[in-house]
């Protein structure tokens, strides 16, 4: 039994090291990225990516910042970027439905891909059909939204 509470306790501590190396320096630099030319071109090269899946320009940077770094520091950003740029419900509906299929896309692919899955599966994937979920998902929406207010 004290082999077993061992190897958790080592386990566990071993995973959230590799855990706190790959995220803490990604918030880190996103902090210090944020707001400076480079940030802002990404974020530009990101809309043209993202219009395909319904997504305007302006909801472009939440969408980046949610897909590389996750929900938890993306949500502030996407509250923030809601407010801020008056995004209506159709962009925060789109930004939901990708992202909660696509976030973390950096931080979890990294810790996945530490522990040992292809990066096939994690990643491409992933994103393939978050794409296509969401197109799906956005279709029906708006013809839901159609047919009553007809």
């Amino acid at each position: 039994m004290v082999d077993l509470v061992r190897e958790f306790l080592i386990g566990s501590f071993q995973l959230l090291w590799k855990m706190f190396v790959i995220v803490v320096p990604i918030m880190v630099v996103l902090e210090l990225f944020e707001g400076t030319r480079p940030f802002r071109r990404l974020v530009g090269l990101w809309a043209k990516v993202v219009r395909h899946v319904g997504l305007d320009e302006r909801s472009a940077a939440p969408t980046l910042v949610g897909f590389l770094f996750g929900l938890a520091y993306g949500g502030g950003v996407i509250v923030r970027d809601v407010r801020r740029h008056d995004l209506g419900r159709r962009q925060v509906f789109i930004m939901s439905v990708f992202l909660s299929m696509v976030h973390a896309i950096v931080e979890d692919s990294l810790i996945f891909i530490a522990l040992g899955a292809s990066f096939l599966w994690v990643v491409v994937y992933r994103i393939f059909w978050a794409a296509l979920v969401t197109l799906v998902l956005t279709a029906v929406a708006s013809f839901v939204l159609r047919r009553f207010r007809s």
